[in-house]
Order: structure tokens, then C-alpha cells, then sequence
């Protein structure tokens, strides 16, 4: 392995393990050439490559005196290789980059001068994501030399500019075991280290292309990791007590309840689902009480109540109900409003609404609903609910199919069990001239 040497000081250590990148990895390479610093090296870490990346490393290295190769057998996670390139490097700052992304020429010397005028520890460049399968956030195109605690911990990859004496004077390294959020771990650690955290964002620096499949680290979760992850993460927090609850209620809906929404839950295998589920209840136990979850929106609220009860069949019955375009509702004067939900009491139900002409509104449905009164589990069945008015008229135009999720107040709707009803009563529903749905008991 190299090791470090008295020769030239060099600005900045750019650091990128590399895993079967071939594909990408001359995009990363070429933006590194066309950089503008006149003071910076790049450390390529083969990682038992066997896709044409090692080739590709030892051209590069080859050929261009500012890079520099090191392959080793394979690892299975980035951790490692990241910590060989730390102690081969020999830079000031050290950059750490993704082989499948790329880099803006001026990024290198856009960060060095700004740590080094404003005295800063950790410098968040610009970075777009791009490739990614799900929305994220637009990039802050801003300068801040003092970045606010609570903004810093919204990006967790590692792909910022470090003051070496800082990096190792609270004694950092990636873990190089397989663990999830491995990179976000480190980079917690350095957020609440009492180092200047500062971004240099007036124009976008890097490119961050999240192409699923292609990172050492991608492989299917395992819930229970994960979520031991996240808890590293909220332990770092709770080191800054201003901000702590905000930045550790954002993490739990951030890295945890995402995984209980629409888009994931529903098609994963049970065991998995089951997993998550415990995974989140797990950390909303020691993170989590019942008033700071309070602070959540609806949906993600929601979602929290119910994998505290770990029955994941109730959890997913309420990420198909999201799914569905259903929203919870509150009480207001009597009446059940589209909006936030009461933080105890909900029941899920999924009633097709039609306007009838002669008899006002009718509801028929065969809905699966639940009802959650925190913290035990009351019901969890399949009903027919059947609603006719014959004096109320809708205030507002209802057209086509509605859909609601209504609340619950000890309000009985007709239901059937093994084929027999056992609750009868009726449920009034109208609309507002908003379009919104109103539902209040007979």
C-alpha cells in the first residue's frame, strides 16, 4: 500500500473507490482532468474490479502524473477502500467522489479557496442530483459560511470537502463493515464535531447521478441495519441539543418513514415489510415521543402510529390507502374535513361517492378499514358501507368518483362479519364548494 511522503503539499485528496464502474467511470475521470486547481490528486481504489475498471484506473494513472491507483481484493463496501486513499493521500482536504458521478472543472478550487478564506472544517458544495427514481431536492445555490445544523443534516453523503487536521483530529474513518448509511455515519460525526461547516454554492460543483445498482453499497436493505444506522445518525444529533429534535424527527421521516409510504412497502416481500416495520417502531421508541411525533404532517404521522403497533398489515393498509390518493381528515364544528388528522383516532375507509339525483348522495363501497385508537389495535376488518341521505343536497358539485379517508368518533357504519352485519347506521356525506368531502354521522 502507498503511503504518505514530506514531498510537495498538495490542496486537496480526491478519493474514489471504484466497483465495476466501467460503464461510467471515464465521465468521473475526464472531469477530473479538465479541473482548473493546479494543486490537487486523485486516488482511484480499485476494489477487485471485473468489469474493465482496473484498466481503465491503471490508464488513467499512467498517463496522468496527478492520479494514482491502489487494487486490492474485494471488499464489498466502500468503506475500506475510502480508508486505504485517507492514508495513501496526502493532501490538505480531502474530496471524496462517487466513480459514477462527475464534477464541474472549477469544484477543487472553488472549495480550497473557500475553506481556506473563511477557515472552514467541512465544505458543502453544490450537487444535483440526477438519475434518481425519486424527487429530490433542488440544490441551495448559495454561499453560507456558518451552515445551519438542521441544512447540513438534510445532505449525509460524503461528497464534500474535509480539513484534513479536522478529519483526523476526531479521529474519522468509514466503518468497513456492510453497513447501511455508512458514508452518512461519518459524516454526522463531523457536523457535530465543533468544526466551521460552511457551503460554497453559488453555481453547481458536482453531479450526483444515484444510479441504482452501480454503488458498492447497493444491494436490498436489511431492515434491522438500517435502521441500527439511523439511530448512529440521531445519536451524533443529539450532541447539538438546540437542534436535536428537529434534525432527528426529519432523519426518522427522511430514512425510515419513507420506507412505510406508497412507493416502497406495498410491493415489498412480507418479510421485509415485517422488518421495516419493527425497524421503525424500534427507533421511534428511543428517538421518538409521542410529541415530537405529534410535529409530523399527517401521512408520515400516520405512518408512525401505526408501526408502533408492529402489525405490518395495518401499515400497509395505509400506504395503499396513500397509494389510492385517499388523505386524512379532522373535525371541525361536528363535520369531518380534508386536512391533518387527530394524533389517536383514525379509520381508514375507501367509499366510492356518487351524486344521485333523486336521494342526494349515495355511498356504496366494500372498503378495508381500520381503526387505530393509540396504542392497542381495536379492529381490522372488511365492511360494506352503504350511506343514502334523502334531505341533504350537496352545497358544492360532486362529479364522477370521490375518494376519502374519514375519521373516527365513535361513529358506527354498517359492516359484515363472516357474511352477517353487525353494526347498522348511516353516514352522511356532502361537499363543500371546494370539492371537499364532508362526512358526519346520522
Amino acid at each position: 500500500m502507498a503511503v504518505r511522503t514530506a514531498s510537495a503539499v498538495i490542496d486537496v485528496s480526491v478519493i474514489v473507490p471504484v466497483f465495476n464502474k466501467g460503464r461510467y467511470l471515464s465521465e468521473l475521470l475526464d472531469s477530473l482532468r479538465r479541473q482548473t486547481s493546479d494543486s490537487f490528486e486523485v486516488w482511484l481504489i480499485d476494489d477487485g474490479s471485473t468489469d474493465g475498471s482496473a484498466t481503465l484506473c491503471d490508464q488513467a494513472a499512467a498517463s496522468d502524473a496527478r492520479f494514482h491507483v491502489i487494487h486490492q481484493e474485494n471488499s464489498g463496501w466502500p468503506g475500506r477502500p475510502r480508508n486505504v486513499g485517507i492514508e495513501a493521500s496526502t493532501g490538505r482536504f480531502l474530496f471524496f467522489a462517487d466513480a459514477d458521478d462527475w464534477c464541474e472543472p472549477t469544484l477543487l478550487a472553488d472549495l480550497v479557496a473557500f475553506a481556506d478564506g473563511h477557515r472552514s472544517d467541512v465544505v458543502l458544495p453544490a450537487v444535483l442530483s440526477e438519475g434518481h427514481t425519486y424527487t429530490t431536492r433542488e440544490p441551495v445555490l448559495e454561499n453560507a459560511v456558518d451552515v445551519d445544523p438542521r441544512e447540513a443534516f438534510l445532505t449525509l453523503t460524503p461528497h464534500k470537502l474535509f480539513r484534513r487536521s479536522y478529519f483526523d483530529g476526531l479521529g474519522l474513518r468509514f466503518t468497513e463493515e456492510k453497513v447501511p448509511l455508512e458514508d452518512g455515519q461519518l459524516v454526522a460525526r463531523a457536523y457535530v464535531g465543533g468544526g466551521r461547516i460552511s457551503r460554497c454554492g453559488e453555481r453547481i460543483g458536482y453531479h450526483y447521478m444515484g444510479r441504482e445498482g452501480t454503488n458498492i453499497s447497493y444491494e436490498p436493505r436489511d431492515p434491522s441495519a438500517h435502521g441500527n444506522s439511523v439511530a448512529t445518525i440521531m445519536d451524533s444529533a443529539r450532541r447539538l441539543p438546540e437542534h436535536a429534535d428537529e434534525i432527528i424527527v426529519d432523519l426518522y421521516r427522511r430514512k425510515l418513514l419513507r420506507y412505510l409510504g406508497p412507493r416502497y412497502l406495498p410491493d415489498m416481500p412480507a418479510d421485509l415489510q415485517s422488518g421495516y416495520v419493527d425497524a421503525t417502531a424500534d427507533v421511534a421508541a428511543r428517538f421518538i415521543p409521542m410529541e415530537l411525533e405529534s410535529t409530523l404532517t399527517p401521512w408520515p404521522r400516520l405512518s408512525s402510529r401505526t408501526a408502533r403497533l408492529r402489525q405490518p398489515g395495518i401499515s400497509v393498509a395505509l400506504a395503499q390507502a396513500r397509494a389510492d390518493d385517499l388523505v386524512p381528515a379532522e373535525r371541525s364544528n361536528g363535520h369531518w374535513f380534508i386536512g391533518p388528522v387527530p394524533a389517536d383516532d383514525i379509520v381508514v375507509v375507501r367509499p366510492k361517492v356518487r351524486k344521485d339525483p333523486t336521494r342526494g348522495v349515495r355511498v356504496v363501497s366494500r372498503p378495508e378499514w381500520v381503526r387505530i385508537s393509540a396504542p392497542r389495535l381495536e379492529y381490522h376488518i372488511e365492511g360494506r358501507v352503504v350511506a343514502a341521505d334523502t334531505d341533504l343536497r350537496p352545497r358544492g358539485r360532486l362529479g364522477g368518483e370521490a375518494r376519502a379517508v374519514a375519521c373516527w368518533d365513535d361513529l358506527e357504519v354498517p359492516v359484515t362479519y363472516d357474511g352477517e352485519p353487525v353494526v347498522v347506521n348511516r353516514l352522511r356525506y356532502s361537499a363543500d364548494d371546494q370539492g371537499q368531502l364532508i362526512v358526519t354521522g346520522v
